[in-house]
């Protein structure tokens, strides 16, 4: 596809040259006046009619991308967003294959590898995807990530073991951090930013409707074929995004021939893999301390250290090595980007908190069936789609943010407090209209803080700070499921051992730390106990997502407001 730039200069050749006719080079000298400023020989009307020359030659140029970006648009965006859909799909529907997974393999310790796995692929390659998308092009980089994640999907359903499927589950993951952040990337290069608000918007609801879709969507196939074919059925949606991708989206425009070692050349690839280094070990961290070893195991200890070494080495090698990182972390000097970056961390890992634990709230304390506690939380996507959906289109007609940003920030706040007031007395009415609330203010933030902090740098930069974004968002929900997972541990163990005692209390206390659906299973007397101890672990992670709410109010508040173009060329 040949760039605005491209086509502008093509067609002011032209026209200027049907206007004006051929200038003398004597008369098109260029003389540099002692400001800086340049001034052009030649008769004032000559220069007054290339002046309109290039203003025609801008309307039409712009007319004609904006007429091609009309006519593909639609297809592109359902091409890129089939593979955001399956990319959240993906996170969420090992929930419901979980348990036939362990009884296949007999592995029921490692099992929840499955899930971690996927989400430290997509944390770690995540954020790489935007400056090898500027190396070798979005439409290049788009057919990669469609093809790793087909092949991991494939190799899931053939796993013969458990750490086979692990293996395909990374596999997955990193090509599902190419399908999530490239679809943004690359919508970036055809749409301004203000219709770009609200197809984020749509994007966002897409992304939702995926996560919210994939335990039932993974329980459906289970019972009726099997859990392998929640993977397999993946795979030709997979084929078809990748065939349309391939047929509505140009390649990457050259003005010259690119020697391939001359692009190797560009990639930053001791960045790269200081970086993937640095975020799989802190994963790592995270999901094993509290969950497989105590946080003062020499485990963690170590692989935090190893962590924290190679972040340092990272940071060092984009500031003083690299001649294109593939991160410029100078960039989190700017408070909209960093702001922006924090803020995608606290929202996902306040989000990942309530859609683990608010389940398990209802199944332990109100003792509901999973159907039901499934059901309930359907609220919270509903109220993302309708954050994601009016701020696209408030920001569209508006052209501002800040202070919807803000607001909305104040309103997941809000919604946080909210559903730390959850008892056992509460309304089942009240439960699912206090998780409607923080799913208005999180899918607001998701869309307003993106477009934020691609309006915030000059248009080269949109691609690595989009990856940044996402990078960031990865980190959040795999933070915000491992530390409330160690806050519900914690809390949940510390009260059963203080409250439920005598013989036969450590089987008893080993059962239901194990497994809520041993709470129907204990004699009478231990019920209250245990279920009040649930209630208390609970309470502790919706706690912990009321602080992450204040402070996401403090990011976004630091936050600035930039113009939201209504031009690819933002002018």
């Amino acid at each position: 596809m040949s760039t605005l730039r491209e086509r502008r200069n093509s067609l002011i050749d032209q026209e200027s040259a049907r206007l004006l006719g051929e200038f003398d080079e004597r008369d098109e000298s260029v003389i540099a006046d002692s400001d800086g400023e340049s001034t052009t020989g030649g008769n004032p009307d000559d220069v007054e009619a290339g002046a309109a020359a290039a203003a025609r030659a801008d309307q039409v140029a712009e007319q004609e991308v904006n007429e091609l970006s009309t006519r593909g648009l639609v297809t592109l965006f359902c091409s890129l967003y089939i593979g955001v859909f399956l990319c959240a799909l993906d996170g969420t529907v090992i929930v419901t294959l979980i348990s036939h997974i362990a009884s296949e393999f007999h592995e029921l310790r490692a099992v929840s590898w499955i899930a971690t796995s996927y989400l430290i692929a997509l944390a770690a390659f995540q954020p790489l995807y935007g400056k090898l998308s500027d190396i070798y092009g979005r439409k290049a980089l788009l057919l990669f990530s469609n093809s790793a994640f087909a092949i991991g999907c494939i190799l899931c359903g053939l796993a013969p073991s458990i750490w086979f499927l692990v293996f395909a589950r990374v596999i997955a993951g990193m090509g599902g951090g190419g399908l999530n952040s490239l679809s943004v990337i690359t919508l970036s290069d055809l749409v301004p930013l203000r219709q770009r608000s609200l197809l984020h918007g749509i994007g966002s609801v897409c992304y939702n409707s995926g996560a919210a879709a994939g335990g039932v969507f993974g329980g459906l196939i289970t019972d009726a074929v099997g859990w392998r074919w929640a993977f397999f059925i993946q795979v030709p949606f997979v084929l078809i995004s990748a065939v349309a991708i391939q047929l509505n989206l140009k390649g990457k425009p050259s003005q010259e021939i690119v020697v391939e070692t001359d692009r190797l050349k560009r990639i930053d690839f001791l960045g790269s893999f200081t970086l993937v280094t640095a975020l799989t070990t802190f994963m790592l961290t995270l999901s094993i301390g509290g969950n497989y070893v105590e946080w003062s195991s020499p485990w963690v200890l170590i692989l935090g250290t190893v962590s924290f070494m190679f972040v340092a080495a990272f940071v060092h090698i984009e500031k003083k090595v690299a001649t294109e990182p593939i991160l410029p972390v100078q960039l989190l000097k700017d408070r909209t980007i960093l702001g922006s970056a924090l803020s995608n961390s606290l929202i996902f890992m306040i989000s990942y908190s309530h859609l683990f634990y608010v389940p398990i709230y209802l199944i332990a304390v109100r003792g509901v069936s999973a159907t039901t506690a499934g059901t309930n939380i359907i609220s919270n996507f509903i109220g993302t789609g309708i954050g994601a959906i009016s701020t696209g289109s408030y920001m569209r007609g508006t052209g501002k943010y800040y202070w919807w940003m803000v607001s909305n920030a104040t309103l997941l706040f809000l919604g946080c407090i909210l559903v730390s007031t959850y008892s056992p007395a509460t309304p089942t009415f009240l439960q699912v209209l206090f998780l409607l609330i923080p799913g208005i203010g999180f899918g607001s933030l998701i869309t307003s803080t993106l477009i934020a902090l691609i309006a915030s740098v000059p248009h080269e930069f949109q691609a690595v700070t989009t990856s940044i974004n996402y990078g960031f968002r990865a980190l959040g929900s795999t933070m915000g499921v491992s530390m409330a997972s160690a806050i519900f541990q914690n809390v949940l163990g510390s009260r059963l051992y203080a409250r439920v005692t005598g013989p036969g209390a450590a089987e008893i206390i080993e059962r239901v730390m194990d497994s809520v659906e041993e709470i129907e299973n204990l004699p009478e007397e231990y019920k209250p106990l245990v279920i009040s101890s649930y209630y208390d672990a609970c309470k502790g992670v919706f706690y912990f997502a009321v602080v992450l709410g204040f402070l996401n109010i403090v990011s976004c508040a630091v936050m600035k407001e930039h113009t939201l173009h209504t031009t690819i060329n933002r002018r």
